[in-house]
This record gives C-alpha cells, sequence and structure tokens, in this order.
C-alpha cells in the first residue's frame, strides 16, 4: 500500500510520545506570555467511557460446496451433440448437450420440476435479436452451463425488455474457458434464483444489470462487467421476503478468490443482506449522472431536496455539507444510487401496496484476506443500510466524491491497509471501532466520523490498535458521542481554518494509552479529558507554525523524546505519549530555537508560545536529529 502518510519525520522516538486529554492549567510556563487558549475552547471535564456494542463478526457465510460442479467441467461421454441452426432451438429433456457454431434464434429449456440440464459451450455464438438468447423457463428447474476449457463463446440478444441469459431457476455456470455475454435489451444474465460461478471468465456488457440473481457466488472466477446501466452484481430477495433472513440464504453476493472489474452507472455491487468477499482481486468504477435542482429534475429522477448537495467547482463536482449556504441554482444532485459496493435494506409491498423496508437485522460487508481493492465512485464507496461495515485484511484504495467506508450502524477495522485518497468523510457510522490496520484518510469534510440519526444511540469512536493517519479538511475525529484511544497511533492533521477541530466529542476525549499527534488551527481546539490515565500536551502558538517545521521535544538532559514534521500549516498541536512522566521537565523546540519548557504535573499540561517556528532553525531546521530515518510516529 501506499505509505504517503509516513511522511512524518515523527521520529521513531516520536513513537514515543503522543496523547491527549483536557487541561489543568492554561498558565504558561518559561517566560512565554501567550497564553494558550485551547482549553477555553471546549473539551476537558470528565469524560464519558462509552458502552461498547458487540463487535463484529466474519463468522456469518462459509464458502458453497462447488465440488460436483467442478467435477463436472469435462464433457462426458453420451453427451447430445445439438446442431447449429437459425431456428430457435428448444430443449425440453433433462441431460447433458454439447453446443458448437452458430444460434441465431436462440435456446430454450424447458424441463421438468426438479430436473437439471446441462449445457457445453464449445465455441458457440447464440444470438436473438428479439428476445432472450439463453432462456431457461422452469423455475423449479436448474440449469449449469460450462464453458469448455480453451474457448470463446458469445450469447448477445436485443429486442423489447429481454436478457441476454434468462433462468428461472438456478443457473452454475463452470468450466476454464470465456464466456462473453451482451445485451442491448436488458439485463445480461438475469437469475430467479440463485447463480454460482467457478473457474470460469465472464465478460458483459449491459442495458442494465450485469448479472442480476436472488444470490450470487463466485470462486476462483472472473467476472468483467465491461459496462452496465445499472448495477453490476445485483442479488436481491424475493418479493414475498418480509424479514430478514438470519441465515443470510437470499439478497447475497459472495466472491471468494475472484476476480471481479466493473464500469458501471449503478452500484459496483448492490445486496439486500450480506456483501462477503474473501481475498481475490476487486476493482470498481462507478459513474454518476449530476442534474440541476430543478422540480422537473426531482419529479423526473424521483429526488428531494436533500438529495441536491453537491456543487460544480473547476470542472468537479464537490458534496458539501447540509448546512452549506449555497443558491439552489448551483446545487446538483446525483440521479441514481452508484455506489461502489452497497448493502441496502430488504423492501417488500404490504397489502395496501405500500413499500415496507426491513430495518431490522445483521445487514452486513465483510471483507478479508488476501483480497486487492480498488474503487473508485461517484457514490459513496463501500456502503451498508441498517447495519454495517466489518473490514479484516487486504490492501484497499478508495477514491470517492461522498463517503469512503459507511455505515449506519458499526464500521470496525481489524486489519488491512486502507488508502482513502480522497472522499468526502473518511470513516463513518454510528459507532466506529478500529482494532487494528492501515488506515491513511485524505477527507474534505470529517476524517473520521461517529453520528446517527438514531437518538437512542450513544455515538463513539473507539481505537484499539492501528495505524492511523488523518488529513481532514473538516474535523479530524468527530463523534456526537464520545472518542476512546487505548492504543495503537493516531495522526490527525486537521483543519486549517477555525470552525473545525482535530478532534471534536459531544461527550468528551479520554486517552488511555496509545500515541497521538494532532494539528490544527487554534480556533476550535478541544482538548482530551481530565479523566484520561495517559499524560497529554497541548502546545499552541500565536503565530502559524508552518508546514515543513520541525519540532522536537527534549528531556531536562537534552535526550530528544519526540520529533514531528508538521504538514500543514496549524497553530495548536496536541500529543500524549506512554513516554512523558509526572514531575519531569520537557522543552519544545524548532531546530536550535526553544519555544516553551513546561513540567508534566497533571493529565494536561497546556503551554502556549508567541515565538514563531519560523525562527532560526526553523521550517526543516535540524529536522535530522529528531527524525530517524526511515522511522514513523508510533511504529513499533
Amino acid at each position: 500500500m501506499k505509505k504517503k502518510w509516513i511522511i512524518i519525520v515523527i521520529a521513531v522516538m516520536l513513537a514515543a510520545c503522543i496523547a491527549l486529554v483536557a487541561c489543568d492549567s492554561d498558565t504558561p510556563t518559561g517566560n512565554n506570555p501567550f497564553v494558550n487558549p485551547g482549553d477555553s475552547l471546549g473539551g476537558g471535564g470528565q469524560g464519558t467511557i462509552p458502552d461498547e456494542t458487540e463487535s463484529a463478526s466474519d463468522d456469518v457465510v462459509s464458502a458453497a460446496d462447488v465440488s460436483d460442479l467442478q467435477d463436472s467441467e469435462s464433457i462426458p461421454d453420451g453427451a447430445t451433440v445439438v446442431e447449429a441452426s437459425d431456428e430457435q432451438v428448444v430443449i425440453d429433456v433433462a441431460g447433458d448437450y454439447v453446443l458448437s457454431g452458430e444460434y441465431s434464434q436462440g435456446i430454450v429449456i424447458s424441463v421438468a420440476n426438479n430436473e437439471t440440464t446441462h449445457i457445453y459451450l464449445n465455441g458457440v455464438t447464440i444470438s436473438n435479436a428479439n428476445g432472450i438468447a439463453i432462456s431457461n423457463t422452469n423455475k423449479k428447474s436448474s440449469l449449469i452451463i460450462t464453458v469448455v476449457d480453451g474457448t470463446t463463446n458469445v450469447v448477445t440478444n436485443a429486442g423489447d425488455d429481454a436478457n441476454a441469459i434468462h433462468v428461472k431457476g438456478n443457473l452454475s455456470v463452470n468450466g476454464s474457458g470465456t464466456l462473453n455475454v451482451k445485451s442491448e435489451s436488458k439485463s445480461a444474465i438475469k437469475v430467479s434464483k440463485s447463480f454460482v460461478i467457478i473457474d470460469a471468465t465472464v465478460n458483459i456488457d449491459s442495458a442494465n444489470h450485469g448479472i442480476a440473481a436472488r444470490s450470487i457466488e463466485a470462486q476462483n472466477a472472473t467476472i468483467n462487467v465491461a459496462s452496465a446501466a445499472k448495477d453490476g452484481l445485483n442479488a436481491e430477495c424475493d418479493d414475498d421476503t418480509t424479514e430478514f433472513p438470519s441465515d443470510y440464504s437470499e439478497g447475497y453476493v459472495k466472491l471468494i478468490d475472484t476476480t471481479y472489474t466493473c464500469n458501471v452507472y449503478g452500484d459496483g455491487i448492490q445486496a439486500d443482506t450480506l456483501v462477503y468477499i474473501d481475498g481475490g482481486n476487486i476493482d470498481i468504477k462507478t459513474n454518476g449522472v449530476f442534474v440541476k435542482y430543478s422540480s422537473d429534475n426531482m419529479t423526473t429522477y424521483d429526488l428531494e431536496a436533500d438529495d441536491f448537495r453537491y456543487i460544480l467547482s473547476n470542472g468537479t463536482y464537490q458534496k458539501i455539507a447540509k448546512d452549506a449556504n449555497y443558491s439552489t441554482s448551483r446545487l446538483y444532485a446525483l440521479t441514481q444510487s452508484c455506489k461502489g459496493i452497497k448493502v441496502g435494506e430488504i423492501k417488500y409491498e404490504d397489502a395496501d401496496g405500500n413499500e415496507v423496508a426491513v430495518t431490522d437485522g445483521d445487514y452486513l460487508i465483510v471483507i478479508k484476506g488476501d483480497v486487492v481493492m480498488n474503487i473508485d465512485s461517484t457514490d459513496d464507496a463501500i456502503h451498508t443500510n441498517s447495519g454495517g461495515v466489518l473490514v479484516k485484511g487486504g490492501d484497499i484504495t478508495i477514491n470517492t466524491y461522498d463517503d469512503a467506508i459507511t455505515s449506519d450502524y458499526l464500521t470496525q477495522i481489524d486489519g488491512g491497509n486502507i488508502v482513502i485518497e480522497s472522499s468526502y468523510e473518511g470513516l463513518e457510522g454510528a459507532y466506529v471501532k478500529i482494532t487494528g490496520g492501515n488506515i491513511d484518510i485524505t477527507s474534505s469534510d470529517d476524517g473520521i466520523n461517529a453520528a446517527s440519526d438514531d437518538t437512542s444511540i450513544s455515538e463513539y469512536i473507539v481505537i484499539n490498535g492501528g495505524y492511523i493517519v488523518v488529513n481532514a479538511s473538516g474535523d479530524g475525529l468527530d463523534s456526537n458521542g464520545s472518542i476512546l484511544i487505548t492504543d495503537g497511533t493516531v495522526i490527525v492533521y486537521g483543519p486549517t481554518n477555525g470552525g473545525d477541530a482535530g478532534m471534536d466529542a459531544d461527550s468528551g476525549i479520554i486517552i488511555q494509552g496509545g500515541y497521538v499527534f494532532v494539528s490544527s488551527s487554534l480556533g476550535m481546539v478541544e482538548t482530551p479529558s481530565q479523566n484520561s490515565t495517559q499524560y497529554v500536551l497541548s502546545y499552541a502558538q500565536s503565530s502559524t507554525i508552518a508546514s515543513g517545521t520541525v519540532l522536537t521535544i527534549k528531556d531536562s538532559d537534552g535526550n530528544e523524546i519526540c520529533s514531528v514534521e508538521i504538514k500543514k500549516d496549524c497553530q495548536s498541536i496536541i500529543i500524549s505519549v506512554p513516554e512523558l512522566e509526572s514531575g519531569s521537565t520537557y522543552t519544545i523546540n524548532s531546530g536550535s530555537t526553544q519555544l516553551a519548557s513546561f513540567t508534566i504535573s497533571g493529565t494536561i499540561t497546556s503551554v502556549g508560545s508567541s515565538v514563531s517556528s519560523g525562527g532560526p532553525g526553523g521550517p526543516g531546521g535540524q529536522g535530522g536529529q529528531g527524525g530517524r530515518p526511515g522511522g514513523g510516529f508510533g511504529r513499533p
């Protein structure tokens, strides 16, 4: 993964120094006439330890047994050869069939209940200019399509409201060959029940969804949706489903050691209940269509005024805050959902024809294993409604106009390498919990945000591990409840404007361990709470500390405790590290210039200075002493 954030020359020893908490006093030490105003701007007091919700688990599903499919990839002796034809071909007896050559009026399979038909595509072109190219008509039967090793097979259709491959019942695809499917009418592959694919390569162009089924599972397969007017993969529950299936028996997408790429105008992956990704390679590109604010567009695209959250600036659409004051003539909205990976709610019609959403259930996205994932989305990159997101592994790179990883309930990161190169907000959920992983966030608003519209929820951000770097134009860490840091490394390059803070929590910020460094403007500084258990330094200057400045903290013997290279202009710095000791005296230096001295006498030590870091040894001055080559703040 890219580690552009390790530009923090926060020396290896800086790993020995960083933590936040509310101040004991604003009285400056030494001869500094500038009083650090940070503590009077918010924070301090007694913070609330969050009542943590149950952690998310990846132990919810297992891979399907596909051994029978693997055993049936070779053409068996006695299989029936179907002659090429320019007339419609009908198969009405279950069995094994081999297709080669050209079939210009499509293939219709119509067999009895509980029967399975197996067709082997052995270098075939199947088309239908006026309807379905491959059709299975009995929803109580199953179809297996084997793409014979070494062959390329083409299925295309056009006509009015017809899918290229339409299977009523279950569809399985296997084999080591290639299947190219194109629909100029509707979806490329539509299945009324389950769709399973192993080993094969499928390339898709679609006028609607790429693949749509009640459930989708791929193992060791390659799926490329080169274009689709809607979702790349779409898995929705049966219309009669009115309760969440606790066994995840429908409405799911499982990709195991699979390569999936798409370039679509809907969601890259959309499921009703679960998206489960273990290993493989995922490359998702979604393309949003924006329309201007108008009553006509609201009616045409079923939009509300709150949907118009974008402005066009220098040729790029930018999301804005809900309370931003822009003329409606400047506002735009997306015409449809175009998220990278989305788990939505089950919806059905009640007896009166009203649409009902099932919000009670463990809606979940799980990302684990050695997956390499790249998402470039106009809408949210990874998103669940009424549920959670769990990331346990992988290398994930995200660029999005909206939120990078967001859930209505719990967003949990246990591992992996996550680089959010651009976003509106980085990580978001009612609850955000981080126990491991390397996370690098760039956001135009909040870096990590705990928020919910549910008044019964007491939001929190809990960090128990991991190496986290946030570069936020809004709040670095923002919780409508509390923030608790017990371990790991948290580095925040916060806002340069006075309207946001490096950390902001309605119920307090508590630091009990780990390495914490937060820089920001001075306008809305919030210090950690008095009931933190690790010492915190809050330092501020009357003048700007310029980007590139190297600050060092030394003990009374001149030994360096920390070295930090500032990456954005700031005036306030909060540091908390296990190495700070009660009763010990330290100095803050910019190169050879001593800016201030302080003695740790309480949980929060507040220091102010009127000395500019741009003086002798200012930006970059003597930085080599503080930074250990190749080192990083808080790195073991």
